[in-house]
């Protein structure tokens, strides 16, 4: 299956490789559940019967070789292309790749969990803070993509004191969508030049956004990484209670 995929993306076949090398690891380790209980290593184990164990591999290979047949049209289309392909030095130069990444991938994850494990990734009122700080950053940016749109709405019709005969901005920007890419580039301080003010007062809420983007995104940065560093203080112990001050303190004198 992994052969057959690479070479039905052998034009463009990065993108295939760096999806199969976790699917040829997850796929390794759905086999190795097959293995008997002392081929195991000792701290993994599997409360489902063999049967059980067994008939969930079969679905995936099935299902997995089922819409690889479909992808191609025919099962003669694909042994014909890969016998085809495999004759080829572009082939094997790809297999080598694949097999060197795969052999690279075990140690790199093993590496990853720790970190996940020693920075405190895994506690859940870390991502609670980053998910508020990722909110409060979306919230403002959708303010200011209204009050664009508004203001697009507002000189694309009769106009007024705060709209100019050269226009707002550079392209309308009556669309939420468009509004809303505006704000975010700006807000994140891309600036891609696609789209820029053109009337006084459209330039005055553009470098309003810009100032609040910078601090806006600094103090929540800030305070999501104090997390980090005050979280393990206040976790108290492994149960889950507070420290007592005599523990979180200097230890009592000794008598």
């Amino acid at each position: 299956m992994l052969c057959a995929t690479i070479t039905h993306e052998r034009e463009h076949p990065a993108l295939a490789i760096l999806i199969l090398v976790p699917l040829n690891h997850l796929l390794f380790n759905l086999t190795a559940s097959l293995d008997p209980p002392t081929a195991r290593p000792a701290n993994r184990s599997d409360p489902q019967p063999w049967g059980m164990r067994a008939a969930r591999v079969l679905a995936v290979y099935g299902l997995a070789t089922s819409a690889l047949v479909l992808w191609y049209g025919s099962f003669r289309a694909l042994t014909t292309d890969l016998r085809a392909f495999s004759a080829t030095w572009e082939w094997w130069l790809l297999i080598f790749t694949m097999v060197v990444l795969t052999g690279l991938y075990r140690p790199l994850m093993a590496a990853l969990r720790h970190l996940v494990g020693v920075t405190g990734l895994k506690d859940a009122r870390l991502w609670s803070a980053l998910a508020l700080a990722v909110a409060v950053w979306v919230w403002c940016d959708g303010v200011f993509a209204a009050v664009y749109q508004q203001l697009a709405l507002l000189c694309a019709g009769a106009g007024g004191p705060l709209c100019q005969s050269e226009g707002t901005f550079s392209q309308s920007l009556v669309r939420f969508v468009d509004a809303a890419y505006f704000s975010t580039i700006t807000l994140s301080t891309a600036g891609y030049g696609d789209i820029v003010p053109v009337s006084d007062l459209a330039k005055v809420l553009v470098s309003i956004e810009i100032i609040m983007g910078f601090g806006l995104l600094g103090f929540l940065l800030s305070r999501v990484a104090g997390f980090t560093t005050t979280a393990p203080l206040h976790a108290g112990k492994m149960d889950g209670s507070e420290l007592r001050p005599e523990e979180a303190g200097n230890p009592p004198d000794a008598a």
